[in-house]
C-alpha cells in the first residue's frame, strides 16, 4: 500500500495541531498519516515565516 499524500487542508491541520502542543504521534494517528510526513512538515514550516504552510512538491497531485 503506497504512502498517503498531505492536502494543503492536511498539512494545516497538522501544523495547527502541532502549534497546539499536540504530540506528533497523537497528530500521526488522528490524520492517518506517515510519522515522517508529519516531521517533515514540521522541519519545512521551521524555515517559514510565521502563518505560512509548506508548498506542495512540484509535480505532485498531477494527473497519472
Amino acid at each position: 500500500m503506497g504512502s498517503k499524500k498531505l492536502n494543503m487542508e492536511e498539512k494545516t491541520c497538522a501544523l495547527t495541531l502541532l502549534v497546539q502542543g499536540m504530540p506528533g504521534k497523537c497528530v500521526v494517528e488522528e490524520l492517518t498519516v506517515n510519522r515522517r510526513s508529519i516531521y517533515s512538515q514540521k522541519m519545512e514550516a521551521a524555515k517559514l515565516e510565521p502563518n505560512t504552510i509548506p508548498p506542495l512538491k512540484p509535480g505532485s497531485g498531477g494527473k497519472k
